[in-house]
């Protein structure tokens, strides 16, 4: 470990045997590890929330020791896709700056950052963005910005040219919301960076960081552009058109997008087409779709949102194949296997094993083995025992990856009278072999049609007499869904 990078060696070392040690297929040559970065993002800094502080300093002494595994530099810069704090001031950008300084030396560890919408006003990017990100460059000074190579289109336009050990990362901001808009200078820009850099380097990768996703991409790219679990209230808010067709032009971009928060256990989290994308998740909190789960605390958070804190290590060997360690700061441990992805070539070769279409394709459905349900009586020994409504108990679904959600109905006389989505735990555990081995659902009076509360002679409330019908579906990320499981309760 370079002591210059991590003046809590002691703690870093302690927590190395806490965090996973997987390794990635041979296609990348561990012993020779060239670049190590932390790609991140939604930090959200807040001084009036302590706990904003100590995640992200949590999530950068993981990611050095992670780095120092293989790499005997250690970590070598830490990207930031936007969102570095919760609102626009000084104290918040200074906190995330005095984090940052008591774990890493920014001047032999650089912080490469792009703009996101919870650093400007109102959270929303403007034809005066460049002006209302001023502040966070005065704060940082001079010396985060030595690894600059393009200092104007920085000043100018919020669109970095960085270079870390040979490899070009660029940053690109927007200047308009809903839809997210770039200026034509900045695609232009953009373009242009791209083609020199892939002209004379084409087998190597070039990392693009943007706040909002990239449309039609990676999990969670279509929140607010479509209807059902991805309708949103804020449409054209959460990705950007204007970008994937000039990344497209560039099969060695590897692209890194934040705004929504969405787990990186999901193997939706990388995505390939003509170039790569990922997902950063968050630093702060956990969202995802509007899928209309039990325990959700808002259109898209879940109540248990801020058990959470994810990232991404991105590594390079000296062939130029490329390893991503999706890290899980919250747990200490890694996601899964590393993904792991060839130097790029001539015949798109490299941008084959992460194809959604590929993925899916070999894509096994859930497998479900159990289901009972029972009538749902009061807990309290004083009330008279009367049906209050259905209980289901069921196992957890097995599957080649893992389960996503379940839909649990209940029916009578074939007519579905309600329905739960229950979303599984995979967002909690980086290994899934230590998800729920079962779940429970309840069915109260509160959640059926008035017509099925009758009252008994004494005037209780309670769950009218007949034969119902219990019905289980999983459903896993590729939308495979399980054979339907069924089992009967009747009330009398």
């Amino acid at each position: 470990m370079n002591i210059k990078r991590f003046v809590f060696a002691a703690f870093a070392l302690a927590l190395a045997s806490c965090v996973g040690t997987k390794n990635g297929p041979e296609a990348f040559d561990e012993s020779s590890v060239v670049l190590s970065v932390g790609v991140v993002s939604d930090v959200h800094i807040n001084t009036g929330v302590p706990e904003t502080s100590r995640k992200w300093k949590n999530a950068l002494l993981q990611l050095g020791v992670k780095a120092s595994e293989s790499d005997p530099d250690g970590l070598d810069g830490v990207l930031v896709a936007g969102d570095l704090i919760d609102y626009p001031s000084d104290p918040s950008i200074l906190e995330f700056k005095k984090v940052y300084e008591s774990v890493i030396n920014p001047e032999v560890v650089p912080l490469i950052y792009t703009v996101g919408n919870h650093d400007v006003p109102n959270y929303k990017w403007s034809e005066t963005m460049v002006k209302d990100a001023e502040y966070i460059r005065k704060a940082f000074g001079d010396s985060y910005f030595q690894v600059d190579v393009d200092k104007d289109a920085g000043e100018r336009l919020e669109c970095r040219h960085c270079v870390l050990k040979d490899y070009d990362i660029l940053t690109i901001t927007p200047d308009g919301t809903s839809p997210v808009a770039y200026s034509p200078e900045a695609l232009k820009w953009l373009d242009g960076k791209l083609k020199e850099i892939t002209s004379k380097n084409p087998s190597r990768y070039v990392i693009v960081i943007t706040h909002p996703m990239l449309y039609d991409t990676v999990y969670g790219s279509l929140l607010g552009e479509a209807d059902g679990i991805w309708k949103s209230f804020l449409p054209g808010y959460w990705a950007t058109r204007e970008l994937p067709e000039i990344l497209s032009k560039y099969p060695q971009v590897v692209a890194f997008g934040g705004h929504l928060h969405f787990p990186l256990n999901d193997p939706r989290s990388v995505w390939q087409g003509n170039y790569t994308a990922l997902g950063c998740a968050s630093v702060r909190y956990m969202a995802l779709e509007a899928g209309g789960y039990e325990d959700m605390a808002g259109q898209t958070t879940m109540k248990d949102k801020d058990e959470f804190s994810q990232g991404n290590l991105v590594q390079f060997d000296k062939k130029g194949n490329m390893r991503i360690y999706r890290m899980d700061f919250y747990n200490k441990d890694v996601i899964g296997e590393p993904l792991v992805m060839g130097r790029p070539a001539k015949n798109k070769k490299h941008l084959e094993a992460y194809s959604f279409t590929n993925r899916a394709a070999a894509n096994e459905a859930p497998v479900l083995s159990k289901i009972d349900a029972s009538v749902l009586m009061p807990s309290e020994p004083w009330v008279k025992k009367v049906a209050k409504g259905i209980s289901v108990n069921f196992a957890s679904g097995e599957d080649d990856e893992f389960v996503h959600h379940y839909v649990v109905s209940l029916a009578e006389d074939g007519k579905e009278i309600s329905s739960k989505k229950i979303l599984a735990d995979f967002y909690k555990h980086p290994d899934p072999s230590d998800m729920k081995r079962s779940w429970s659902v309840s069915f109260s009076l509160d959640d059926l049609p008035e017509a099925f509360t009758v009252l008994d002679p004494i005037g209780l409330p309670v769950l009218k007499p007949g034969t119902y019908t219990v019905s289980l579906t999983a459903f896993d990320s590729w939308d495979a869904k399980s054979e339907e499981l069924t089992t009967e309760v009747t009330v009398n």
